[in-house]
């Protein structure tokens, strides 16, 4: 995907993350989509990927595709880590992650780089944190190979990721990616078997798998409850935005697509 694809695809995010005080666009997780609020719930998606892994005053974790910051930003105040480092491919990203840092000594650092070429050394990142990005990777296989060089042995890839178990019902909606726009995903959808095999194949155990569709569906849905009352005119900027996270809502209610969470373990 490139940057231009990415930055049109994104953009509309940007508007309405600023629209509402929000710091980071995934899908979240709710237990009831009546209750609680939308930034509560990405917060919850977080916490939820994360499950038990330890994250220790001395660890160094790297949350490839940051966004603009929200998940890098929770894990460091939560846990207190040593480093927390934010790699993001889209730059207005990256400069929208480290407004929300700047002047500050104690902090994570958000960089510009590939998921496909990770810019560190081997063997030197305890935890390594993606969500909701890796959809987008042509080479899931390489990304995937790319973590298990510079996590540390026995370091843990959080990875959690929309699938679908069918990708022939997409195809229709590759024309989109052709023009570089706001519906211009560029996605790469695998199957939750899929990611098992590349796992196993690049030498990683699975330690806990967890399929959170329902909790992402009620999530997108009290989430866009809450723009939708705002009403149409407020929707400046996003409103195209608006219609496609309702009709992703609507695939994973419907379970066309499905939301999975791993934990991966360098053997």
């Amino acid at each position: 995907m490139s940057q231009q694809s990415l930055h049109a695809f994104y953009e509309p995010n940007l508007r309405l993350t600023r629209a509402y005080g929000l710091l980071g666009y995934n899908a979240g997780y709710a237990q009831n989509r009546s209750e609680g609020s939308f930034d509560q719930h990405q917060k919850d998606l977080v916490w939820r990927l994360i499950g038990n892994v330890p994250i220790t005053p001395e660890s160094t974790v790297l949350d490839v595709g940051c966004g603009i910051g929200g998940p890098s930003s929770w894990i460091f105040e939560r846990f207190r880590p040593a480093r927390v480092m934010g790699l993001e491919f889209c730059p207005s990203s990256v400069r929208a992650a480290e407004r929300n840092w700047t002047g500050k000594a104690s902090r994570p650092y958000f960089i510009h780089g590939d998921a496909h070429h990770l810019p560190f050394p081997n063997d030197s990142v305890d935890v390594i944190f993606n969500l909701e990005s890796a959809l987008h990777y042509s080479d899931k296989n390489r990304f995937i190979a790319e973590c298990h060089r510079v996590l540390k042995p026995g370091g843990t890839l959080c990875l959690g990721d929309i699938c679908t178990r069918w990708r022939r019902t997409f195809r229709c909606f590759e024309m989109l990616d052709n023009v570089a726009g706001q519906f211009s995903t560029q996605s790469h959808l695998w199957s939750p078997d899929q990611y098992r095999e590349a796992f196993d194949a690049n030498r990683f155990e699975l330690v806990r798998y967890e399929d959170v569709t329902q909790g992402a569906s009620d999530s997108l849905y009290g989430g866009l409850m809450m723009i939708g009352k705002k009403g149409w005119k407020a929707a400046k900027g996003f409103r195209g935005r608006f219609f496609y996270l309702r009709f992703v809502e609507w695939l994973l209610r419907f379970r066309l697509m499905s939301y999975d969470l791993f934990n991966v373990v360098k053997k």
